[in-house]
């Protein structure tokens, strides 16, 4: 390992900042365009990594950190931009989405529109690691740089305060929650009402003293050691979606839908196939203007909840996207909402195969969380082009972006 002088001319889309140096791409977190830094440099094979020791001269996007646990000796790892000014954040993002699109689709494409909101106490959801030591019970984050370290959190600043107030309730109770030296645990707003999700340990004997000592919790969810996750108390009153389609950014994703709902619309579709439809707020919408839908979620509780929110001849399937989407097949516009992995092939090739029929959707609104296999899974779409390209900054102060991504027909 050696130290090194570099001069930061981007961010990379893992957050880091991006230099070159006697021949190497390196990438340091931490850092920001414009920066002058000095590293400890490592080489693994054809690029470097970047440990800050110094910022020797600041770049014009650098501020100041806003929150305490950010900086050493905590060194969290929840964000990785509170150190760059939103307006580069955003920047950044754009141009990841382009330069994916160059890299992996070979396409070139306008560098995007980044859709804004509030930059901070947008978070509805916190997931935190519990860890017991003696008499001692703390939660946290991990340290950017060793997912070992778990510091106390005493506030995190992009989460609303209505969730940090249910964490701090949940630790004052933490004697009741099932014994184990390590502990997950995910505070989710459903409404105004927080949820919890635990993951870890065998029993929980105590769990009836724990909900009386955190009153205000509508609902858990406890994934024991080794068995699958069940509700274990519902204090909701309705049947609800379950805690996995809370929205992270309530702001955000009320903006990203009306955009989806737009671009839908705009091709005059009589019958739409929504996959990966979470709790059908999408198909709901649609359905209410007299459109049909199909909507496909593997999750059974979501789907549940979808079904009563849509009239026949609209209807809600917990499946796999992949296994049903060729029998849903013809339709005027498919919504495609992956999870970060992408679309799987199946999924692709059945809608190439209706184009290949001319049965195919006149458009596919692909709703992404990663613009790596956004581009990909574009790439696989042969004989479509890009239309638009609209990005939603969902998580403000990470490399975190949303991208929205309408597809037409070559041909059209």
């Amino acid at each position: 390992m050696s130290t090194a002088i570099l001069d930061i001319t981007g961010l990379a889309a893992g957050g880091d900042g991006v230099a070159r140096h006697e021949g190497l791409v390196v990438f340091t977190p931490r850092t920001a365009p414009g920066d002058r830094v000095r590293v400890r440099l490592r080489v693994e094979g054809r690029v470097g990594r970047g440990a800050l020791e110094s910022v020797e001269h600041a770049g014009g996007t650098r501020v100041d950190a806003r929150c305490a646990h950010y900086a050493p000796p905590d060194r969290c790892g929840g964000c990785q931009w509170q150190h760059v000014d939103l307006a580069a954040q955003r920047q950044a993002k754009a141009e990841m989405v382009r330069d994916a699109f160059q890299r992996i689709a070979r396409q070139q494409v306008p560098l995007p529109e980044v859709v804004g909101g509030a930059p901070w106490r947008y978070r509805r959801t916190l997931t935190l690691a519990i860890r017991r030591a003696g008499d001692r019970t703390w939660a946290g984050l991990r340290a950017y740089d060793d997912p070992e370290a778990v510091f106390a959190l005493e506030d995190c600043h992009i989460t609303a305060e209505s969730v940090l107030a249910a964490w701090r309730s949940i630790l004052a109770a933490a004697s009741t929650l099932p014994e184990a030296a390590r502990l997950r645990g995910t505070v989710r707003l459903l409404d105004a009402r927080p949820l919890f999700v635990l993951e870890g340990g065998r029993e929980w004997p105590r769990l009836a003293e724990f909900m009386a000592a955190v009153p205000a919790l509508a609902a858990v969810w406890w994934q024991a050691e080794g068995k699958r996750r069940r509700l274990v108390v519902d204090r909701r009153g309705a049947e609800l979606p379950g805690a996995s389609f809370t929205q992270v950014n309530a702001e955000m994703a009320a903006a990203m839908l009306r955009h989806v709902v737009a671009s839908v619309r705009a091709h005059a579709p009589r019958y739409v196939v929504d996959g990966y439809s979470g709790a059908g707020d999408l198909a709901a919408v649609l359905d209410a203007d007299g459109v049909r839908v199909t909507a496909i979620e593997l999750d059974e509780e979501a789907t549940a909840f979808a079904r009563q929110r849509l009239r026949a001849p609209s209807r809600a399937i917990a499946a796999r996207v992949e296994d049903v989407l060729a029998a849903q097949l013809p339709a005027d516009v498919v919504v495609l909402n992956p999870p970060r992995a992408g679309v799987d092939a199946k999924a692709i090739e059945a809608v190439l195969t209706a184009e290949a029929r001319r049965a195919g959707p006149r458009a596919v609104i692909y709703v992404s969380c990663d613009p790596a296999t956004l581009a990909r899974d574009v790439a696989r779409l042969r004989g479509w082009r890009v239309q638009s390209l609209r990005c939603f900054d969902m998580f403000p102060q990470t490399a975190h972006i949303e991208t929205v991504c309408e597809l037409v027909p070559e041909a059209s």
